[in-house]
C-alpha cells in the first residue's frame, strides 16, 4: 500500500504543468476598456502574430517575436515599445501577465474565435456604404505629375456617369501622411465626401500626398508650401480633362490653408471650401490645441500653463532664429528637464527632432491670414463648435475679418462638430475612433447644395 501511495505521488509530481496551444486569436482588456487583441499562428518551429486595438482606429501591427511555453508567453511590439508576458491559468482558462509600454499594467487573455474578434472592429456605416457605392460611379486610378520632378501623385478620379463635363473638386488633406481617403481614427473621411459630392453630380479628385501611399517624393522633408505646390499641380492636370468644368478646392485642417494659397495663384479655381482651416498663427493653432486637450484629459490649469509657457519659448525661439532653431530648442528642453532625464539624448531628441522638423517648423511661422485677404474666388469657411484643433473661438472671428470685404464669402460655425466634422460629445480627439458617423449628414448636405449654386 505504502509503494503504491509513493508511486501515485511521484506520478503526479512528474506531471508537467497545465499547457495550453498558443496558436489561436486572443482577447482582453487594458484597464477595464481598452480592447487587445493577439492573432498568433504557428510559424516553422516558432509563432508570429499581430497586435490589433480596436478602439484606436483599429490598429494592426506584426509582433516582433512570440514565444511560447507550455505555460508562458512572451510577445514584443518594438515599434510602440509594447511587451506582455504571461503565465497560463488553467482554473481562468487564460493568460495572466502584465503589458508593458512604459509602465506596466495587467492584461488577461482569453481565447475568442474570429467572429468575435471581428466584432470589436469599430462600425464605419458610411465608409460601408460609400464603398459600395462606387460601382455606380466613374472610378478611375490616376497618377499626375507633381511640382516638381521627383513627385508623382497617385490618386483616384471619380465621377458621375457620363460624358460630363462635370464641376470638379480637389480635396486637399490636412496635415499628416494622409492617403487619397484622409484616414483617420479608422474613418476613411475623403471616401465619404466623395461619394456625397459624386451623388450631388461633381466629380472628385483625391491624392496621396506625395511620399506617402502610392505617391513618390520626399515626404519628411515637404511643408505646407510644398503640398500647396502639388495642389496646384493637381489644378493643371484637371485642365486638361474634357470631363472637368469648373474647378474648386474642399480643404480639411492644413488643406484649408492650402486651398487659398492655390485659388490667389491660379484663376482655374472657381470656388473653395475651408473645412476647420485656421485663420491663426501656426504657433497660436498648437498652443490653443493644447490647452483644451490638456484639460479634456484632466491636467491641471497650473500643468497647461506651465506647458503653455514652455512651448511659448520653443515656438518664438523657431520663429525667431530658423537657422538655429535645434540648437535653441534642445536649450530650452535641456533647462526644462529633471536632471535625471538630461543624460537621456533619447529623451530630449524625442521632444527637440519633430519640433524642429521642416513641416513643424514652416507651420508654427505661417499665418494664413493675408492668402485669406487677397481672395477673390467664392469661398465657404467652416469650423465645428466643438473643433480642439482649430477652435472656433480663436479662429472664426480672425477668418471673418480677413474675408470681410469679400462679396461671396460665407463663414459658419457648425454646432456640435469636431474637427472631422463628426456629431461629438465634447469634440476631444480621443473620441474620433469612437464615434460611428465619419461626418455629419447636416455638412456634406451644406457643401455640397453650396458648391452647386457656383
Amino acid at each position: 500500500m505504502k509503494n503504491a501511495l509513493v508511486s501515485a505521488l511521484i506520478w503526479i509530481i512528474a506531471l508537467p504543468a497545465a499547457a495550453e496551444e498558443a496558436a489561436g486569436i486572443w482577447h482582453g482588456k487594458l484597464m477595464g476598456q481598452l480592447n487587445i487583441i493577439l492573432r498568433i499562428e504557428k510559424d516553422g518551429a516558432g509563432y508570429k502574430g499581430v497586435l490589433e486595438s480596436p478602439d484606436q482606429a483599429n490598429f494592426k501591427m506584426p509582433l516582433d517575436s512570440v514565444t511560447a511555453t507550455q505555460d508562458s508567453l512572451d510577445v514584443t511590439a518594438a515599434r510602440i515599445n509594447g511587451r506582455y508576458q504571461g503565465k497560463w491559468d488553467e482554473t481562468q482558462k487564460a493568460w495572466v501577465g502584465t503589458w508593458t509600454q512604459g509602465q506596466g499594467l495587467p492584461l488577461t487573455l482569453r481565447r475568442i474565435d474570429a467572429d468575435q474578434a471581428n466584432g470589436f472592429a469599430p462600425k464605419r456605416p458610411q465608409v460601408d456604404a460609400a464603398e459600395a457605392a462606387l460601382a455606380h460611379y466613374h472610378v478611375e486610378a490616376v497618377t499626375l505629375p507633381g511640382a516638381v520632378a521627383s513627385v508623382t501623385l497617385s490618386g483616384t478620379f471619380s465621377a458621375p456617369k457620363g460624358s460630363g463635363p462635370f464641376p470638379t473638386v480637389i480635396l486637399i488633406a490636412g496635415s499628416g501622411p494622409n492617403t487619397r481617403d484622409e484616414a483617420v481614427a479608422g474613418h476613411k473621411i475623403f471616401l465619404v465626401w466623395a461619394d456625397a459630392l459624386n451623388k450631388a453630380g461633381i466629380a472628385v479628385l483625391r491624392y496621396d500626398k506625395r511620399g506617402v501611399g502610392a505617391s513618390t517624393g520626399d515626404y519628411k522633408a515637404a511643408t505646407t508650401a510644398d503640398f500647396a505646390a502639388d495642389a496646384e499641380a493637381a489644378v493643371t492636370w484637371l485642365r486638361a480633362r474634357k470631363d472637368v468644368g469648373a474647378i474648386g478646392l474642399i480643404g480639411h485642417s492644413e488643406g484649408g490653408v492650402i486651398a487659398p494659397i492655390v485659388a490667389n495663384r491660379d484663376s482655374a479655381v472657381k470656388f473653395i471650401v475651408l473645412m476647420a482651416g485656421s485663420g491663426v498663427r501656426g504657433d497660436q493653432v498648437l498652443l490653443g490645441q493644447q490647452a483644451l486637450i490638456g484639460r479634456a484629459n484632466g491636467q491641471t490649469e497650473e500643468v497647461i500653463a506651465k506647458a503653455a509657457a514652455t512651448n511659448r519659448k520653443i515656438y518664438d525661439a523657431i520663429i525667431t532664429d530658423p537657422d538655429h532653431a535645434e540648437a535653441r530648442v534642445r536649450a530650452i528642453v535641456e533647462a526644462e528637464l529633471l536632471p535625471s532625464q538630461r543624460v537621456d539624448a533619447a529623451i530630449i531628441d524625442s521632444i527637440v527632432k519633430p519640433v524642429t522638423a521642416p513641416w513643424m517648423t514652416y507651420f508654427i511661422a505661417y499665418d494664413p491670414a493675408p492668402e485669406l485677404r487677397k481672395l477673390k474666388t467664392p469661398v465657404l469657411a467652416l469650423i465645428g463648435e466643438k473643433d480642439f484643433q482649430v477652435t472656433a473661438k480663436d479662429n472664426l472671428p480672425v477668418i471673418t475679418a480677413a474675408l470681410k470685404d469679400h462679396k461671396k464669402a460665407t463663414v459658419r460655425e457648425l454646432p456640435g462638430l469636431n474637427h472631422l466634422f463628426q456629431t461629438a460629445p465634447t469634440g476631444a480627439p480621443s473620441e474620433y475612433s469612437q464615434i460611428e458617423e465619419t461626418t455629419s449628414p447636416a455638412a456634406l448636405d451644406l457643401v455640397t447644395g453650396w458648391i452647386r449654386t457656383q
